[in-house]
């Protein structure tokens, strides 16, 4: 790998990483989602300073190219970022039908409690 290009692959990961911790500390993510961009990130710098990594990792799974291991790996990558997200979705979702419910029970027991404060006072 040429010099240039790591060095241009360092300074890239590192200012994504840098932006990763910026939306970190800024309370628009959170830590539990920014993992995996953390360990990917974490992952790629490794690859980058070990280059002869990838070519051991195509000899050991017995891919003829290393370029097509390394489109694999972002296969997989994209894999494993799509099921996050739809996992996270899945949770949201969850939690969103359990607020409804919630809120439509408060909203019955509210207008139960009106209707006998009106019959009270009717009463009086």
């Amino acid at each position: 790998m040429n010099l240039s290009l790591k060095i241009f692959l360092l300074i890239s990961l590192f200012a994504f990483l840098i932006v990763i911790f910026r939306f970190l500390t800024s309370k628009r993510l959170n830590l539990k989602y920014t993992l995996i961009w953390m360990i990917s990130v974490a992952g790629m710098i490794v690859i980058v300073l070990f280059p002869k990594l990838i070519d051991t990792i195509s000899h050991a799974i017995g891919v003829a190219s290393s370029v097509n291991t390394v489109f694999l790996l972002a296969g997989l990558f994209s894999l494993v970022i799509i099921f996050t997200l739809t996992v996270i979705v899945s949770h949201i979702n969850t939690r969103i039908y359990k607020l409804a419910q919630m809120q439509s029970i408060v909203e019955k027991r509210l207008r139960e409690l009106e209707k006998n404060e009106k019959d009270n006072i009717g009463r009086l």
